[in-house]
C-alpha cells in the first residue's frame, strides 16, 4: 500500500494485523513511541488526515491512501510550529516521553478548546508534570528563560533555563533508549509463571528450539548461580542477594521462567508457547501478616541468611527494625490523652510511559555494549560484571534519555537478559517490557501496614510516639531494607518527644516484588503518622496546626533516626519549618483568591500533613564530571548522570556555563555512559 509520512511517500506492505504505530517504527519513524499499546496514553498519536489518533490501535491498512503526520512532521529544532514553541517556552514537560503525542493532539486545538482542556486533551497522559506546565504551554505562558550564545557570559543559576533536550523534544528528535535502529536485531520474550509459587520439574524445549527463526533458548539450566538483587544502590549490600536470572523454584505469579531469542516478536512468542513445563506446585501466603505464622513455608529457607543479608530466612523475615528512645510506658503513663490507630496502604505501580527495555550488542572492541531505561547505568554495570563474571571494562552501559523512572528504574530488569542473549548469539538482542508486565511483575510500592499510637500532655504536648510497621516486600527483598528503614525513620523525626519506639518488620509474601517507588516507604509510614496526629488534635480540642508547631523539632532537637548508628543527628542552620507553617495555614486561610463551591452536595474543610525527607542516601552519590574545550570554542561537558525528567541535565548546564563564564548553548553534552565519565552513582531519591 502507498501512503505519505510528513509529505513522503512510503510504498510498504504491513504485516497482517499489524498497527500504525509498529508500521511506522519499522520505518524509523522513532517519534512515535509505545506508552500502553492499548489506545489510553496517547504517547503515539499521530494525525491522519488532519485527526489525532491514536496509533498503536489504528490498524496500518487503513492508513492507505492517507497523508500521516508525526510531531516531526510540525516543526524542527530550527523551525518549530507555535505550538511546539509554546511548549519549549513553558517548560511543558518532564521525561518528555508524551510530549511527542501531546504536542500532536495540542496542534489541532483551536482557541476555545483551551478552556476545556481536561477534556481535549482526555486521550494524552503525562506521568510526570501534573499537567500544569501543560496548560501554561497551551495558555502560551513563557516559564523559561532565552539565552545568548556569548563569550563573556551570562548569569545561568537561579534563571529558569530552558532544557538542552526541549527543541529535540518537542520535534520528537530527542531519541529514547529503543529509538534507534539497530541492523540483524533479535527480539527476547519471556515465559512467566503461572503459578504463585511452585518448583519447576522440567522444561522441555525441543519444539521451541526447532522453531524457524529461533535463535537461542535459555532456562534455568543455562544461566549463571550468583545470586543478586535486582535493587541497585551505591552499595551493593543494602539489598538482600536472594535473586537468579532464572530459578528453579518461583516464588509469584509472572516470575520468569524461561526466555526465547528469535528473528521477531511474534516467533518468539510462538517459541514460549512451545516450552513444555511442569511445575510442582507449592502452597503460596499472600498475607503479610501471615507470613511468620507456623506452618508458612519459607519462600528463601535455601538462602544462608547471613551471607545473603536476609534477617531470618526460615520464618520469611527479610529485616526488622526495632529501637526506643526514653521509656514509652513511661511516656504513656504521664499522658492525659492517648490515641491508637491502623493504617494500612496498598501497592501503586511506579508505571513510567516508557516501560523497561534494553537494547545490546558487541561493538567493534569485543565489549557488550547495553543501552538501557536505567535510571543508574553505572550500578547496572558493576552487579552484571559480578553476575556474569566480566571484566568490568569489558561491558558499557549508558542510557539515552530515559521516560520516566520514579524509583521504578533503579533496579535491573531488562539488562541481564538481553546481556545473556547478545553473549550467546553474537548478534544484537532488544527485549522491551509489555504495558501489562509493568503492572504484574515490575516491582511496586511496598504495601505497609502501620500501627501508631500517641500519647500527650493536656496541652498538646507529645509524651510518646510508639510505631509498629509490616513492610510486604513480595516475593523478593529487592528495596524492602531500605523503604523500611527510611520510612520509619523520617516519619516520627519531625515531632519532638522524650519517648520513641519503633518495631518495624520487612516480610516475604508471594505476591509481586514491591521495590523503589516515590518517597521510598515515607508516604506509607507519614499517611498513619499525620493521620494519628490529627485524630490526636480532635481529641485535644486543638487546631492541627497548633498542635504541629508545639511539637516540631527546632534547631538543636535531636533527630532521632534510628537506623543511623553512631550519629549525632540535629538541625543545624537553615530551619523554616515554623515559616511553613504558618504560609501553609494563611493559604489556606485566605484560599488563594478561589471561592469555595457551596451548596449540600459540596462538603468543605482544611487539612494539614508534615513531613521530612532525607534525600541523600547514607551512602552518599559520587559522581565525576569533565570539561573539555574544543578547537571550534564549544566545551564538551561530561557527566554520569541519568536523565528522565529529574532536570539534572538543565542543572548541569547551568553550573558549567556559569563556572566557565559562557552560556548553555555552547556546551555539548554527553551523559549516562559508562564511557563518558569514570563513575556516577545515579539519579534516584530526589538526588543525582
Amino acid at each position: 500500500m502507498t501512503f505519505t509520512v510528513n509529505g513522503s511517500p512510503i510504498d510498504a506492505t504491513p504485516r497482517a494485523g499489524q498497527v500504525l504505530r509498529t508500521f511506522l517504527r519499522d520505518h524509523e519513524h522513532f517519534e512515535v513511541k509505545k506508552g500502553c499499546d492499548t489506545g489510553d496514553c496517547g504517547a503515539c498519536s499521530v494525525l491522519v488526515d488532519g485527526t489525532p489518533v491514536h496509533s498503536c490501535v489504528f490498524p496500518a491498512y487503513r492508513a492507505e491512501g492517507r497523508d500521516v503526520t508525526t510531531v516531526a512532521g510540525l516543526g524542527t529544532p530550527e523551525n518549530l510550529s507555535p505550538v511546539q514553541e509554546h511548549f519549549v517556552n513553558a517548560a511543558g514537560f518532564q521525561c518528555g516521553f508524551c510530549t511527542a503525542g501531546m504536542v500532536v493532539t495540542a496542534s489541532t486545538l483551536v482557541d476555545h478548546d483551551v478552556d476545556d482542556l481536561p477534556r481535549m486533551l482526555k486521550g494524552n497522559l503525562c506521568r510526570c508534570t501534573g499537567y500544569r506546565s501543560v496548560r501554561d504551554a497551551l495558555a502560551g505562558t513563557t516559564n523559561v528563560v532565552h539565552s545568548r550564545p556569548t563569550t563573556t557570559g551570562i548569569r545561568s543559576v537561579g534563571r529558569s533555563q530552558r532544557a538542552p533536550a526541549g527543541t529535540r523534544i518537542v520535534t520528537g528528535r530527542e531519541p529514547y533508549t529503543l529509538d534507534i535502529a539497530v541492523p540483524g536485531l533479535l527480539h527476547l520474550v519471556v515465559l512467566r509463571s503461572p503459578h504463585a509459587h511452585a518448583r519447576i520439574l522440567s522444561i522441555d524445549t525441543a519444539a521451541a528450539e526447532a522453531l524457524p527463526g529461533v535463535a537461542a533458548v535459555f532456562t534455568h539450566a543455562d544461566v549463571p548461580k550468583t545470586l543478586f538483587s535486582s535493587a541497585r544502590h551505591e552499595n551493593r549490600t543494602d539489598d538482600p542477594d536472594d535473586t537468579l536470572i532464572l530459578d528453579d523454584v518461583v516464588r509469584f505469579t509472572g516470575q520468569r521462567v524461561a526466555f526465547v531469542v528469535a528473528e521477531s516478536m511474534s516467533i518468539a512468542e510462538e517459541a514460549c508457547r512451545l516450552l513444555d513445563v511442569q511445575y510442582e506446585v507449592l502452597p503460596a501466603n499472600f498475607d503479610p501478616a501471615k507470613a511468620q505464622e507456623p506452618g508458612i513455608l519459607p519462600l528463601h529457607a535455601d538462602k544462608n541468611g547471613l551471607e545473603s543479608r536476609i534477617a531470618n530466612p526460615a520464618t520469611n523475615l527479610v529485616a526488622e527494625m526495632r529501637g526506643e528512645y526514653g521509656k514509652i510506658a513511661d511516656g504513656l503513663a504521664k499522658a492525659d490523652i492517648t490515641v491508637t490507630g491502623t493504617w494500612q496502604t496498598q501497592r501503586i505501580s511506579a508505571n513510567a510511559l516508557e516501560t523497561h527495555g534494553t537494547v545490546g550488542w558487541i561493538d567493534d572492541d569485543g565489549r557488550l555494549v547495553l543501552r538501557t531505561s536505567s535510571q543508574v547505568p553505572f550500578l547496572v554495570q558493576k552487579e552484571l560484571a559480578r553476575i556474569l563474571d566480566l571484566d568490568i571494562n569489558g561491558i558499557r552501559v549508558y542510557s539515552a534519555r530515559v521516560g520516566g523512572g520514579f524509583g521504578g528504574k533503579q533496579e535491573i530488569q531488562t539488562e541481564d537478559l538481553v546481556a545473556l542473549a547478545v553473549l550467546k548469539t553474537g548478534r544484537p538482542v532488544q527485549y522491551e517490557m509489555t504495558r501489562t508486565d509493568e503492572l504484574t511483575v515490575v516491582p511496586c510500592r511496598h504495601p505497609m501496614t502501620t500501627t501508631v499510637t500517641l500519647g500527650a500532655t493536656a496541652d498538646g504536648r507529645l509524651t510518646a510516639i510508639d510505631l509498629t510497621v509490616l513492610s510486604d516486600t513480595g516475593a523478593y527483598g529487592n528495596h524492602g531494607p531500605g523503604t523500611m528503614y527510611h520510612a520509619c525513620g523520617e516519619s516520627i523525626s519531625i515531632y519532638n518527644s522524650p519517648n520513641k519506639r519503633v518495631n518495624a518488620e520487612c516480610v516475604y509474601t508471594n505476591n509481586m516484588p514491591s521495590g523503589a517507588f516515590r518517597g521510598y516507604g515515607l508516604g506509607q509510614v507519614i499517611f498513619a503518622v499525620e493521620s494519628a496526629m490529627d485524630d490526636l488534635a480532635l481529641r485535644l480540642g486543638m487546631n492541627p496546626f497548633d498542635l504541629r508547631r508545639i511539637n516540631a523539632v527546632t534547631p538543636a532537637d535531636p533527630l532521632v533516626v534510628t537506623h543511623v548508628e553512631g550519629a549525632d543527628l540535629s538541625f543545624s542552620g537553615s530551619y523554616g519549618l515554623d515559616q511553613c507553617f504558618d504560609l501553609a495555614q494563611s493559604a489556606l486561610e485566605r484560599g488563594n483568591g478561589v471561592e469555595a463551591p457551596s451548596g449540600p452536595e459540596w462538603k468543605v474543610g482544611e487539612g494539614v500533613a508534615a513531613a521530612m525527607i532525607a534525600t541523600i542516601p547514607p551512602r552518599g552519590h559520587f559522581a565525576d564530571a569533565s570539561v573539555t574545550l574544543g578547537l571550534d570554542g564549544v566545551y564538551a561537558l561530561n557527566f554520569g548522570t541519568a536523565e528522565f525528567g529529574n532536570g539534572t541535565t538543565t542543572v548541569h548546564s547551568q553550573i558549567a556555563a556559569e563556572a566557565l563564564g559562557t552560556s548553555p548553548e555552547l556546551l555539548r553534552i554527553r551523559q549516562s555512559d559508562t564511557d563518558a565519565v569514570a563513575y556516577d552513582t545515579g539519579a534516584f531519591g530526589s538526588a543525582g
